[in-house]
């Protein structure tokens, strides 16, 4: 189709209220319920654990240079919860969500991107809902079995974001892609928002003993969720019984050559993708960057606490505001990167490094300054977070996130899935790591963002150095819909085949009458 024929297409079909555009919508209410669901514990922690009683059993934190001089007016030392969790255990019950996050997201990857998005998608958010609604009973029970319960709803979400990239692989046109991708991931943000700020507010509550309300509440929203999914969404455009034909040409001529259909032979060119410097530059950036992201989700809360001296209801609300302002930041530099995309001014490329440097360099620096904050200058340091935090939502919204679906949307959720297979081990060493770092002494939080900063900027070197977004030669599909083969011998098996195919083709038909 040509330039002119294009423009004319894309004037006739709307954008708001296009099934595209309410598929996204649904998908970001997904997201939200999947990280409200991944965040509950960090909040629930703080209320969970009786302080008071771990330091009255030695593990008392040193009354050191950051801290002495707040601790009069420290008032979370009066938290009273149930159990006696030390440090190293808590980050273990952090830790443990992600033990089973890292497990499924490539199978996940290749089972949404071979047979689609839909049931695999519902099926995860109705399961952990079933395990999160009985969190609490399980924290009664042990800390150990609480522990297992995290691992099963890891196993559960590590489905959720290879089926998030397939989904967006078939109904966002690549026009489209920045602020259709940015909203529908920011729905996790906005669960990160609701949790902690709600979380906060529960815990204070009498009703059903506080903290449980946290994962009763998430869990009931899961299943109202995954009900949604089912009546909503279908796998393509093709599928959806809603849609008229105007947007179904436009979604299909602007996806169509770069995926796969449920009737197509998928093969996954593994030796091109495993040894392409673009996918390498993707997991590492992405592995990178989410140090400080699984470092701020899941110790925010405990940062406020032991450090900035907050009370439980602002601690909530305060570990809130970064991931609210996130969220504004995805969106807006979705719609500018697709603007910035659109009008040439940089390639795709260039504009997905731009938005990725600002969505880790400057975080880095603001990371520094937080590692000189105490409770005297608190309000300082929620702002030095909140922007820190929300700066890193350009990422989410122009930067590397979208980049398997530019280099690869054939293999989107395969590429995404070993991507986010790496990025799920800071989230497994991260917790342990803060935990034993700020057991004893308070002023190595300061170590901890100090890491943070520092693996934040290697992160960001690399992918400027290696990156690229630009479709990948052995994700590029041929006329009739396969793809291209990966290597030179496939390539003469694929010949060979083609060959014996037509050979047999023009022999006689022995049973054939004249």
């Amino acid at each position: 189709m040509n330039t002119q024929a294009e423009e004319k297409l894309k004037l006739s079909v709307p954008f708001w209220c296009s099934v595209r555009v309410i598929i996204t919508f649904v998908g970001f209410l997904g997201m939200m319920v999947h990280f409200s669901q991944k965040t509950n514990i960090s909040i629930a922690l703080v209320c969970m654990v009786n302080h008071s009683a771990i330091e009255q059993h030695g593990t008392k934190t040193s009354s050191t240079k950051l801290n002495q001089q707040c601790l009069t007016s420290n008032k979370t030392i009066s938290v009273h919860g149930s159990y006696n969790w030390s440090k190293n255990t808590q980050g273990i019950l952090l830790g443990a969500y992600f033990g089973g996050y890292i497990l499924t997201q490539i199978p996940a990857g290749y089972i949404a991107g071979r047979y689609g998005a839909r049931i695999l998608f519902s099926g995860a958010i109705f399961t952990s809902s079933l395990i999160t609604v009985f969190m609490p009973a399980a924290a009664g029970t042990h800390w150990f079995l609480f522990s297992v319960f995290q691992i099963f709803v890891g196993l559960a979400h590590g489905t959720i974001w290879p089926c998030m990239v397939v989904t967006m692989s078939h109904w966002a046109p690549a026009n489209e892609r920045g602020k259709l991708m940015g909203f529908m991931n920011a729905g996790a943000q906005i669960g990160n928002f609701l949790v902690l700020s709600t979380g906060g507010l529960m815990c204070s509550w009498d009703l059903a003993g506080g903290w449980p309300l946290i994962f009763y509440s998430v869990g009931t929203a899961g299943f109202l969720w995954a009900i949604l999914w089912l009546i909503v969404y279908q796998d393509s455009p093709h599928e959806h019984r809603y849609i008229n034909e105007i947007e179904k040409n436009f979604i299909l001529e602007h996806t169509r050559k770069n995926i796969s259909s449920k009737d197509d032979k998928f093969h996954t060119p593994w030796h091109a993708l495993l040894t392409s410097s673009a996918c390498w530059a993707l997991f590492i950036i992405h592995t990178c960057n989410n140090w400080g992201t699984y470092t701020f989700l899941t110790s925010i809360p405990k940062y406020m606490d032991e450090v900035l001296g907050f009370d439980i209801k602002s601690n909530g609300i305060l570990s809130a505001l970064p991931y609210g302002s996130q969220w504004l930041v995805i969106n807006l530099s979705g719609v500018l990167a697709d603007l910035i995309i659109r009008r040439k001014i940089l390639t795709v490329t260039q504009t997905r490094k731009l938005f990725t440097v600002l969505g880790n360099f400057i975080p880095a620096l603001l990371v520094l300054s937080l590692a000189f904050m105490t409770c005297r200058l608190k309000y300082v340091a929620v702002l030095l977070l909140t922007i820190g935090v929300a700066l890193s939502g350009c990422c989410f919204g122009g930067g590397y996130i979208l980049v398997a679906n530019d280099i690869a949307p054939a293999y989107a959720g395969i590429v995404f899935g070993i991507s986010n297979t790496f990025a799920t081990i800071p989230g497994i060493i991260s917790p342990y790591i803060v935990g034993t770092l700020t057991e004893k002494d308070p002023n190595n939080w300061q170590i901890v963002f100090f890491i943070c900063a520092g693996i934040y900027t290697i992160g960001v070197s690399i992918f400027l150095w290696f990156g690229s977004s630009e479709l990948q030669t052995w994700a590029v599909r041929n006329r009739d819909n396969s793809i291209l083969p990966d290597n030179l011998l496939s390539s003469m098996f694929l010949e060979i085949d083609l060959q014996f195919q037509t050979l047999r083709f023009l022999e006689p038909d022995n049973d054939t009458t004249v």
